[in-house]
């Protein structure tokens, strides 16, 4: 026969088994929405790019370079996106290691022209393949929002301007 207690303690560990069992996992190539930093106010886009552990992945931060690609833990991670999100500004030490890295602030900025428009047919490479896509706006002087033919719209992202290959 066991004891009260015993039987108390089976039932806490079997309800934190359960608990932990219920936190989602989520798939490589999945667009969520993240902290950019714990307790951060702020929620930005992200792809899931890499499964680390069992609670852990690499993210990149859809708009921002690779150096910002990230291993978080799946607390961090807020949810799957649906639907159209803007990111709030970035945080203002990735802005000054951005003037940093250029060595300059970037004055001029606005009068940099993109060479691309809406509707503009593209090949864009994402993870060493590469896919035909439509220019669905132009976000930046070095970004575009692109729509993945043959895709459904939860793929369509901003991408820059090195990942486009050529025009078909």
């Amino acid at each position: 026969m066991t004891s009260k207690a015993t039987r108390s303690g089976i039932w806490v560990l079997a309800l934190g088994l359960l608990l932990t069992a219920c936190k989602r996992h989520y798939r490589v190539g999945e667009y969520v929405l993240v902290e950019w930093e714990e307790g951060s106010p702020h929620l930005y886009p992200a792809y899931i790019i890499e499964r680390v552990g069992e609670s852990r992945y690499r993210v990149h931060f859809d708009g921002y370079d690779a150096r910002y690609d990230e291993e978080v833990s799946v607390d961090r991670i807020k949810g799957i996106v649906e639907g159209p999100v803007v990111a709030p500004p970035p945080p203002a030490r990735v802005a000054r290691a951005a003037r940093r890295a250029a060595g300059k602030p970037d004055v001029g900025a606005a009068l940099a022209v993109n060479p691309y428009k809406p509707g503009d047919r593209v090949r864009v490479r994402w993870r060493g393949s590469v896919y035909s896509a439509i220019v669905l706006e132009v976000v930046a002087k070095d970004r575009v929002r692109v729509h993945y033919e043959g895709h459904e719209s939860a793929w369509d992202e901003t991408v820059t301007l090195d990942r486009i290959v050529t025009r078909p």
